[in-house]
């Protein structure tokens, strides 16, 4: 675990350029590296890797492509939602689109640009199956 603090500690300096506010923070994350909460945490962390390694690993179709496909979906549902207007306009005049919250919109646009991004990387590695 000492080999991850010194790296965090360094990035919450290019993070947080107020010096007070930076050593409030580092002084915040070293108080839980005494407590064991970040054992915890990367615990956890090391856990959902495992777990995303395991199903890119797996031999089946399903557990490798749930995480694209899931997102594909969701994309395809928030387009169908826009063209909601049209087809009411032209053929089911009572249907209406859902009501979505703009925070569903960025946090499909964060997973799109997560996923893409990871994917151009893979590439860029060599690593693409």
């Amino acid at each position: 675990m000492a080999a991850f603090i010194a790296p965090l500690l360094s990035i919450v300096d290019r993070v947080i350029p107020d010096r007070a506010a930076s050593a409030a923070a580092k002084a915040q994350l070293l108080e839980m590296q005494s407590k064991g909460e970040l054992d915890a945490e990367m615990a956890a962390l090391q856990g959902s890797t495992d777990i995303i390694k395991t199903e890119a690993q797996s031999q089946s179709w399903l557990p490798r492509n749930v995480r694209p496909l899931l997102l594909l979906l969701w994309g395809l549902l928030i387009t169908f939602n826009f063209s909601v207007p049209i087809i009411a306009r032209f053929w089911i005049p009572g249907f209406q689109p859902l009501q979505l919250d703009p925070w569903v919109f960025k946090l499909t646009a964060i997973g799109f640009t997560g996923y893409v991004g990871a994917r151009t990387w893979e590439k860029i590695q060599g690593k693409d199956n």
